[in-house]
């Protein structure tokens, strides 16, 4: 049975952390090199940290978008100043973390990239299910939309709409007979990211393989962690997950990005042609728009409603 709790968006208010260390390896996606990551359970109020454990004396990077150092085809966290000390492809973790409702977390990172695992965010999430969660007596920080915050680029669109609880609109548009223009929206809460979003794997096209290669990017990709397509057809065996993957995985890396802000969103993430640089866009030119948006900080809360309710290792079904 599923956990009402896990099916509405006030999960979200209160700070969680592991009940257990997780572990996961895996090939990267773009440098192909085998890396490993360990999420330790984390005090309450520290937020996502990475910290890069081959990198011994390195200093932490706070999983928050001004940390952002690169969008080229994933997220990469870092410091400017010391740029071998960096993480990539962090989206489809930063996805799971936040779809989870786990605020406290440190990443410790055997290499330079987040292993892609399958391409989606179903491994991570399916992780955090069996490590449990740790509720913590604070509530969330929180960040509510008060005014419509707009950024464009290049025919692209984000935008932050004022909304009691996050949802989220994303639309793309690609010339593939299996693809062309295709809309998801949702609300969010957990069992609703698990169930529709968390699957979703990251997409390609053969054509562009050899660029992206010469590139030394996609060093990793494969059948086996991209749902890949030639000018007509699905190239895995298994096809597709859902029948628009493509779009509720750009959801998903919305998700991820949005992440990035470091605290719960109330308001509504529309986007269309979205893409991680406008997604750091969007969430840069908060600074801007101050009048259309404040800020709620953590507070202490009593945790006998959520300790009750909700066991630390919830059966979800995923």
């Amino acid at each position: 049975m599923k956990n009402g709790a896990l099916q509405r968006s006030d999960f979200y208010l209160v700070q969680k952390t592991l009940r257990h260390p997780l572990f996961f390896e895996g090939v990267s996606l773009h440098s192909g090199k085998v890396c490993r990551i360990e999420l330790r359970p984390a005090p309450a109020n520290q937020g996502v940290l990475f910290v890069r454990a081959d990198l011994p004396g390195s200093a932490p990077i706070p999983a928050k978008f001004e940390y952002v150092i690169n969008t080229n085809l994933a997220t990469t966290v870092g410091h400017l100043d010391k740029p071998e000390v960096h993480v990539a492809t962090v989206e489809h973790l930063m996805a799971a973390l936040y779809g989870a409702g786990l605020n406290n977390v440190t990443i410790f990172v055997h290499g330079d990239e987040v292993p892609i695992l399958d391409g989606s965010a179903f491994p991570f999430v399916t992780g955090i299910m069996q490590a449990g969660f740790e509720f913590q007596p604070f509530t969330a920080p929180v960040l509510k939309v008060k005014k419509p915050i707009k950024y464009y680029a290049k025919g692209a669109i984000c935008e932050l709409l004022p909304r009691e609880s996050l949802r989220l609109t994303t639309s793309i548009d690609f010339p593939h007979p299996l693809i062309g223009q295709q809309t998801y929206a949702t609300d969010v809460a957990p069992q609703i990211f698990f169930d529709d979003v968390s699957k979703a794997r990251t997409f390609g096209f053969l054509r562009d393989v050899e660029h992206l290669k010469r590139m030394n990017l996609a060093q990793g990709a494969s059948l086996d962690n991209v749902l890949a397509f030639d000018e007509k057809e699905i190239l895995n065996p298994e096809g597709a997950r859902y029948l628009d993957e493509c779009v509720r995985h750009k959801l998903l890396d919305a998700f991820g990005d949005l992440a990035l802000c470091g605290s719960y969103i109330q308001g509504e993430f529309v986007s269309f042609r979205g893409g991680h640089s406008i997604h750091l866009g969007l969430l840069q030119s908060l600074a801007e728009h101050t009048g259309s948006w404040e800020m709620e900080m953590p507070e202490p809360l009593s945790l006998g409603k959520w300790e009750t309710e909700v066991p630390y290792r919830p059966a979800v079904t995923i």
